[in-house]
């Protein structure tokens, strides 16, 4: 089944780029498109290639950080301090731009702004469930934690701004050590959540 479905994301995202290509889509349909194709496929590939190593379903559940004794009160209060060190990186750059005069440019409005409304509710619920899996739960064990926080941070190279790549990289390997340290993808999920939704509310306020 999970073969079979990281399958169909691969093909539907390969037609969402012929799509554009041909011009059947505008360019905000097929960032949307294949934003969410390319997550599902990230979350599908993890899981197929733990299968395809012999785990069990259980077993890849446990070593990702997603059993239940993960999801205790402790792990969430940890998530909000993430989330709040993270607060307090983006005043701390803000209050520095500001007195020293220095511009620090960001390109999230550009690149963001006109997605349909299900796209900011999906950045904020489903793509830091997947991206976490892959990033933390997956990468961090296996190739460590700077390692997977480049690769995490050169994903978020799209939006074309020096800005969102050292934010993507200091909340990568803030989230690693996080991760390495209470082996709760919990933690991690729900300070990646408020990031983005804190990013998405600054579109409308």
């Amino acid at each position: 089944m999970f073969y079979a479905a990281f399958a169909i994301s691969i093909i539907a995202l390969l037609a969402t780029y012929y799509a554009y290509g041909v011009g059947i889509i505008g360019m905000t349909a097929a960032n949307t498109y294949s934003t969410i194709y390319l997550e599902i496929a990230f979350f599908l590939s993890v899981f197929a290639y733990m299968l395809a190593k012999g785990n069990t379903l259980s077993g890849i559940i446990s070593q990702l950080g997603l059993s239940r004794k993960k999801i205790g009160v402790r792990f969430l209060l940890i998530g909000l301090l993430l989330f709040g060190a993270m607060l307090a990186l983006e005043y701390g750059v803000g209050a520095y731009s500001y007195y020293t005069h220095t511009s620090l440019p960001t390109n999230v409005m550009k690149v963001l702004g006109g997605m349909p409304i299900y796209f900011y509710i999906l950045s904020f619920t489903l793509i830091p469930f997947t991206e976490e899996t892959l990033f933390r739960g997956f990468l961090v064990p296996r190739i460590g934690i700077i390692p997977a926080a480049l690769i995490f941070a050169l994903l978020h190279s799209g939006y074309g701004s020096i800005s969102e790549f050292v934010a993507a990289l200091v909340f990568g390997l803030l989230a690693g050590y996080v991760f390495k340290k209470t082996g709760s993808l919990y933690s991690t999920v729900l300070a990646h959540g408020l990031v983005n939704f804190l990013t998405i509310a600054t579109l409308f306020f």
